[in-house]
């Protein structure tokens, strides 16, 4: 079918060859290169693979001026103050009402966690708080929150009264350190 619709059409130029070939045949320089390239990219790919891993260093541990710690201990000291000042408001909160004496429960509660997670907010935000102050503050945190856990738990009262003894103590200590 080498005839259009309309009969046999004039005839053209051959398509074109390309060049004409040479002599010596087609270039290798092209597949040379190609070798080598890969060559060299396998080569440092092994060599990476067994470079031994460099060692982390541990970063230097940040030291902070007297004045930065003695920030961070009023600051931590006055949140210790504020806790024991709202523990000591809600302890004295009570009714002779039996329908009210849940909800004094449930206050005291949520006072006592509220105190733990505001010790701990407190610790956190203060990085150049001396370390002796920091796990007392952090043990009380800790003790206030097994409270309320064993609270809402139903512990028996002498597991609780063992909860108590431990966070006095802790308040104590931690008294002592913010003096």
């Amino acid at each position: 079918m080498s005839q259009g619709p309309y009969g046999p059409g004039p005839t053209g130029p051959t398509p074109w060859a390309g060049p004409p070939p040479s002599a010596g045949g087609p270039s290798r320089l092209p597949t040379i290169i190609a070798i080598v390239i890969a060559a060299s990219a396998i080569a440092v790919a092994i060599g990476a693979w067994f470079r031994p891993m460099p060692k982390p260093e541990a970063p230097a541990a940040k030291t902070y001026s007297d004045q930065e710690v003695a920030d961070a201990k009023k600051a931590v000291c006055d949140a210790f103050q504020n806790v024991i000042h709202t523990l000591d408001a809600n302890k004295r909160k009570s009714s002779v009402n039996p329908a009210d004496s849940f909800a004094v429960a449930v206050n005291t509660r949520l006072a006592v966690e509220t105190a733990a997670d505001y010790l701990a907010q407190a610790v956190d935000s203060h990085p150049a708080l001396p370390s002796d102050l920091l796990s007392k503050i952090s043990d009380l945190a800790n003790a206030y929150r097994g409270i309320v856990m064993k609270q809402i738990g139903d512990a028996d009262q002498g597991e609780l009264d063992k909860s108590y003894q431990q966070a006095d103590a802790l308040q104590t200590a931690s008294g002592q350190a913010c003096q």
